[in-house]
């Protein structure tokens, strides 16, 4: 039986059960209906906990110091804390399940908080090692010893050789640093997530109802959506103080933001400081299905990250067909063509976002356009998730046959 141990920080849903970014759970789900045995350990913070799949054992354990990442004052000595203490234990569970087991195993770190204790169990039973990585934050950040230090976990990891590396191409250059820190894993790749959601998908009108029932919208209010994590680098904060303006040019706007986060009382704040409460609605964190729906609504998608903006809201409402602005930072550029598939705002141009916004909600063709040839773009150069899937097991299946000599098929 091939056997494949996840070995991470995270949870399989960002958020509740369903709801969040889903590229583990997706990653999780191929692995077991491909046949694999998947072994699963990771910490239980009681959000996003995993759900029972078929094929998946998983093995949890307390993370003891991830309440001290959350106090100010100690965050940092808490991350120090929660990283050593975390690849302890993964290491610990992992090699008690390797000695136990009868299957030939693959170890695969996901993300860079079980890459340490990956590459040490690969390297004490001469396993074949995985290492994946949903983007990284170390492009902009210069590489010395103080960096080191702060992103420790981050440096090492994809540092870490492996016989395969990917890196999800989400715009923040992980090709880019993998090369700078001198990774050397035999097979590299840079793949995008694959995308699920696009215009063809039937919508539930009932829970459409139900949204412009939420959030107060009328038939002719103007809908600006953004659906992301509530994180400080994600910078909600542009879109609501783009608010401010926008009210008083037209008080039948209405800013909708999906998503749950550690920002959403800032946000809110924030929201009422300027006072547009009224025309701003938290939806909160909603099941992966019901984003179509969402998407149906809105007249324009905004995302305004720091870092990058080419993640899966983006891709799925270009698969949408939804007129986009965002902003020209990473490499969000190689998808978005300014004024063609959406509107592409430099970081110091951001006064701008009110009238970009207006622009395109006055001139229906001009929006048309914009949407069109988003989704042209998506419908040309996007995998679903199962492509990006299939891609991703037809080298590790190989992988899996060159060390055992087990035919995978």
């Amino acid at each position: 039986m091939k056997q494949i141990i996840f070995l991470t920080y995270l949870n399989l849903w960002s958020m509740e059960k369903g709801k969040g970014a889903q590229s583990f759970f997706k990653t999780i789900d191929a692995y077991a209906k491909d046949g694999w045995d998947v072994i699963l350990v990771n910490p239980n913070y009681k959000i996003g906990e995993t759900p029972e799949i078929n094929g998946v054992v998983n093995y949890n354990f307390k993370p003891f110091f991830f309440p001290l990442t959350k106090v100010k004052k100690i965050s940092f000595l808490g991350r120090i804390l929660h990283s050593l203490h975390g690849n302890y234990i993964l290491y610990k569970i992992a090699k008690n399940i390797i000695e136990e087991s009868q299957g030939n195993s693959c170890v695969y770190a996901y993300e860079v908080h079980g890459a340490r204790a990956a590459k040490k169990l690969a390297n004490k039973f001469g396993l074949p090692l995985v290492t994946r990585f949903q983007g990284t934050v170390l492009h902009p950040i210069k590489d010395n010893c103080i960096n080191r230090l702060k992103k420790y976990p981050h440096f090492n990891a994809l540092s870490t050789n492996a016989d395969i590396t990917i890196m999800t191409d989400d715009g923040t250059h992980g090709d880019k640093v993998l090369k700078r820190l001198g990774n050397q894993s035999n097979t590299i790749k840079f793949w995008r997530n694959g995308v699920d959601i696009n215009r063809s998908n039937e919508v539930n009108i009932d829970n459409i109802s139900e949204i412009r029932k939420k959030c107060d919208i009328r038939e002719n209010d103007k809908v600006l959506l953004t659906v992301s994590r509530l994180a400080s680098w994600k910078r909600l904060d542009r879109s609501i103080n783009a608010m401010e303006k926008l009210v008083d040019i037209d008080r039948n706007i209405k800013l909708v933001i999906v998503g749950d986060g550690d920002e959403k009382e800032n946000l809110m704040k924030l929201a009422k400081k300027l006072s547009v409460t009224d025309n701003v609605c938290f939806i909160g964190a909603v099941e992966q299905s019901e984003i179509k729906d969402y998407m149906e609504i809105a007249d324009i998608f905004l995302s305004l990250y720091d870092l990058s903006n080419v993640g899966n809201p983006l891709l799925e409402a270009m698969s949408c067909g939804k007129p986009i602005i965002t902003l020209n930072v990473g490499d969000t550029s190689s998808l978005i063509m300014n004024n063609q598939n959406g509107v592409l705002l430099d970081v110091n141009n951001l006064d701008l976002l009110p009238t970009e916004i207006i622009k395109i909600l006055e001139d229906q063709n001009y929006a048309k356009t914009l949407g069109e040839n988003a989704k042209a773009y998506a419908e040309r150069e996007f995998w679903s998730w199962d492509e990006r899937m299939e891609a991703e097991l037809n080298i590790v299946n190989k992988l899996h046959q060159e060390y055992y000599g087990v035919n995978n098929d």
